[in-house]
């Protein structure tokens, strides 16, 4: 008899919604969200009828701060306790979720219940003395979970550092799905068969189109190239957000600039990434290289979340934007052995067997 296990999110998004499916042969699955943001990072999926996950979308007090990174609002919905005790197992989102979490977590021990704590620690180079309040009021609620998940490697000693963490476990690969898996020789075989055009220098940005992830600036960056090079820089842009009008307004004379808006479907996505020379993550973030690469594109960014040192050789990733434009001016497509190596290592890697390995008894 397969085991109950409860999500608890923010908002379960499109690709977290991918992710955790992969889980259903395991385990009984439902999933707590709120009702989310109607475009951006926080939108919720849209969530088959017959899927066999049993999605419960509550309403809930919304409190928007300035936050740090990704941390731009919390959610609040104490109805969760009425579902905690018919479930053995909870998956919970960390440090964003804190709020939820001060409950969550008394009463979970209460009924002895396994909790795990998922969380992308802190990737700045320097504590803050706002963050080091967040670890402090953290620290309790993690030492009260029996298993920790960190987004990467560098969130892992983060977490067991300064956070309480003491059964961490680093699962990559967060946006992995069957469709990868599926796909992996035709994936492998568009890298051998990509033939790049001499001079001509197609970039792509997947994610959300938000002032965090600097898609402005990379655009004055192209912009800049194609006055100061004789190479033809494109750069198409896809994605949705709050900044979305913004970007389209900015680039609406830039005839080498394409933004697409949000595109969710795997197959029309792998147009886009089989037709690019390079991805480019100009700002914060860093799971969307994983998608990149799984699709067998090249990839750089700047200093990120910390997961990209999970992905990328250092070569590839870049302290700001004007070291990702010196790399552009003089880009050679990479060897194609290297990527379809790097390829075949994520795609060799899985969160969900990761997962069913760190919770067996």
């Amino acid at each position: 008899m397969k085991l109950k296990l409860l999500v608890i999110q923010r908002v379960i998004t499109p690709y977290r919604y991918q992710l955790l499916s992969e889980l259903q042969p395991y385990y009984n699955i439902t999933i707590i969200s709120s009702f989310g943001e109607k475009k951006g990072s926080l939108k919720l999926a849209s969530i088959p009828v017959n899927s066999g996950i049993n999605i419960i979308t509550l309403k809930s007090l919304k409190i928007r701060y300035s936050g740090e990174s990704r941390s731009t609002s919390l959610f609040f919905y104490p109805q969760v306790v009425f579902y905690i005790n018919k479930h053995d197992l909870l998956l919970i989102e960390g440090t964003t979720n804190f709020l939820n979490n001060l409950f969550i977590l008394p009463i979970s021990r209460l009924l002895r219940k396994k909790v795990i704590w998922w969380d992308a620690g802190y990737s700045l180079p320097k504590r803050s003395t706002k963050r080091k309040f967040i670890d402090a009021v953290v620290k309790p609620l993690v030492m009260l979970t029996q298993y920790q998940i960190a987004y990467s490697s560098s969130a892992k000693k983060y977490m067991e550092d300064y956070m309480g963490a003491n059964n961490c476990s680093t699962l990559i690969n967060t946006i992995s799905t069957s469709y990868f898996i599926s796909k992996k020789d035709f994936i492998l075989d568009s890298v051998r068969n990509y033939k790049p055009t001499k001079n001509v220098i197609k970039l792509l940005y997947v994610g959300a189109i938000e002032e965090r992830k600097k898609i402005k600036e990379l655009i004055d960056v192209v912009s800049e190239l194609n006055d100061e090079t004789s190479s033809h820089y494109s750069l198409t842009i896809i994605g949705g957000g709050n900044y979305l009008n913004k970007i389209k307004a900015y680039i609406s004379a830039n005839k080498s600039i394409i933004s697409t808006g949000p595109i969710y479907d795997l197959d029309e996505l792998s147009y886009h990434y089989f037709n690019a020379d390079i991805f480019v993550m100009p700002g914060d973030g860093g799971l969307a290289i994983v998608q990149a690469l799984l699709f067998g594109l090249p990839a750089i960014c700047t200093i990120a979340d910390g997961t990209e040192t999970d992905y990328l050789d250092q070569k590839y990733i870049f302290n700001d934007l004007t070291e990702i434009k010196s790399y552009l001016r003089n880009f050679d497509y990479p060897d194609k052995l290297s990527i379809v190596e790097q390829s075949e290592r994520l795609h060799s890697s899985s969160w969900v067997k990761g997962f069913l390995n760190m919770v067996k008894e």
